[in-house]
């Protein structure tokens, strides 16, 4: 108990207070008020968590900053409202992705052979100016007109107007030689983020297993692009509970992909210069809104629409009624409080559930916790810290993006929510400690149940019991108070709840 005390004195003071303080506020408060702040406060923190997760892991194993996190959110939330109410913008764009990563993958083998003949360092820098703008040039020349803005015209408030399916794509034929200028585009951008290293320090895949998975690639891009149209009638004819699922699906992989994209092309190159990590993620994060602003529109959307078990507009007495009922709100402590906000909660809780068992519990989880103590000696083991850094960088960007999806019904879709988000969670990861996912969990929970109270403080006030009045406070004490709790916090312990010292 003692050495208990002594390792955690700070963190213990911090919860103590914070329990403290607590207490003296919901002993003012009827249980329904309270009981309905701590849900919400709940909800904010499993929609922290899921972004700060992510964050949390990518440093604690690559010491890398993203300040690009908050756009795999917005792509998450993007994407599972394309695939909810718009598929055609799917089956439209998805295969020029699949095209494309094929192509990267087939020519990153012939990466080594292409540059073990280059050994002038002028040639080299030559060589990769020339690849870059081959590489720019054919991607831009492929794109050029593709009716993004029509394709995404599927409501009355798209720039536009409604355009029907037939009018907005273009013919198959102009798709299909799109397709083979990506696929010749991709083999300058293959070649650039091909290994440097020698093949005995990094080893790419057989030959025969690339050629497979990038061949699958092209062909499922192919399909996808001969099937549109009956796709899209398909996907459209499914319930909404199953093209929630799919919305689920596909915007965690998009914000795992993307993941992989920012990992490869701009991370890899600058491991150990974190000042240029820092500005490519920023700069990062302002032309990724700006290219989701291009393809998706810069108004807001409404919030896309829930499962049908969460739809009924009716109110179960208790979550059991729920599960045959499907309303959209069940009674707490007397206080109707929407079921897709228990939703929300449950799903943090079995992520925060996962991630921890698979850490602890998995060979994975030992290989990242061995590398954030010592990544040299992790690689001299033979494993392949490069692929699990790209692993650990997908799943960080993963969480993102689904937490993305699953905030598009509770707050609706913008372009800015990324950096609310985002910034939320550098709060919270900074609270609970760099590289620390138990921290991360922590500093979301206090961070939610601080804006949830501070906003129940600045609606309708707080009756302390040594004061006569009610004490009210203006919007911004609520959006100041998280930045306040940080605050608080480094000054009591430097390097958060349960950051360690370097």
């Amino acid at each position: 108990m003692t050495s208990i005390w002594k390792n955690n004195r700070a963190a213990l003071i911090i919860v103590a207070l914070t329990v403290v303080i607590l207490g003296g506020i919901i002993q003012t408060m009827e249980p329904k008020v309270w009981v309905s702040i701590m849900l919400s406060g709940a909800t904010l923190a499993s929609l922290y968590f899921l972004v700060a997760s992510g964050l949390s892991l990518i440093f604690g194993l690559m010491d890398v900053l993203n300040f690009a996190h908050g756009v795999l959110f917005v792509l998450g939330a993007y994407v599972g409202l394309s695939t909810f109410l718009n598929p055609r913008l799917l089956f439209n764009t998805l295969p020029i992705f699949f095209v494309l990563i094929a192509s990267i993958m087939m020519s990153q083998h012939l990466g080594r052979a292409f540059w073990s003949r280059i050994t002038d360092t002028r040639t080299r820098r030559i060589a990769t100016v020339v690849l870059l703008a081959a590489a720019v040039g054919l991607v831009l020349l492929a794109l050029r007109g593709f009716p993004m803005r029509a394709l995404n015209a599927f409501n009355i408030t798209a720039v536009g107007g409604l355009v029907t399916t037939a009018n907005a794509q273009d013919p198959l034929a102009l798709m299909l030689r799109r397709l083979l200028l990506l696929a010749l585009g991709g083999v300058p951008l293959g070649l650039l983020l091909s290994p440097a290293e020698r093949p005995e320090e990094v080893s790419l895949r057989p030959v025969w297993q690339t050629a497979l998975i990038a061949g699958t690639s092209a062909l499922i891009g192919i399909l996808l692009l001969v099937w549109r149209d009956s796709g899209e009638v398909w996907m459209l004819a499914l319930s909404p509970d199953v093209r929630f699922i799919l919305a689920l699906i596909m915007g965690t992989v998009a914000g795992a992909l993307g993941g992989v994209a920012i990992e490869t092309g701009l991370i890899r190159p600058f491991y150990g210069n974190p000042v240029t990590q820092l500005v490519l993620t920023l700069g990062l994060s302002i032309a990724g809104i700006d290219l989701i602003e291009a393809m998706w529109g810069e108004e807001a959307n409404p919030p896309m629409p829930t499962p049908s078990l969460f739809n009924e507009s009716c109110r179960s007495d208790s979550i059991i009624g729920w599960f045959s009922e499907h309303c959209q709100s069940v009674d707490v402590v007397g206080r109707a409080f929407p079921t897709y906000r228990l939703f929300i909660i449950l799903v943090g809780v079995l992520v925060f559930i996962g991630v921890g068992l698979m850490l602890r519990r998995t060979r994975l989880g030992m290989i990242i916790r061995a590398g954030v103590q010592d990544s040299e000696m992790v690689q001299a083991l033979g494993i392949n810290v490069r692929r699990v850094f790209t692993m650990v960088f997908a799943l960080g960007s993963a969480l993102a993006a689904m937490g993305g999806v699953i905030a598009a019904p509770y707050l609706g879709v913008f372009p800015a929510m990324g950096s609310i988000f985002q910034l939320q969670a550098f709060i919270a990861v900074v609270i609970g400690g760099m590289g620390s996912f138990i921290g991360a969990a922590v500093g979301t929970v206090i961070l939610g149940m601080a804006r949830a109270f501070g906003d129940h403080f600045v609606a309708a006030g707080i009756d302390l019991p040594f004061l006569d009045t009610v004490i009210k406070g203006s919007p911004a004490i609520a959006r100041a108070s998280t930045v306040l709790i940080m605050a608080i916090v480094l000054l009591v312990k430097p390097s958060g709840i349960f950051g360690k010292k370097e």
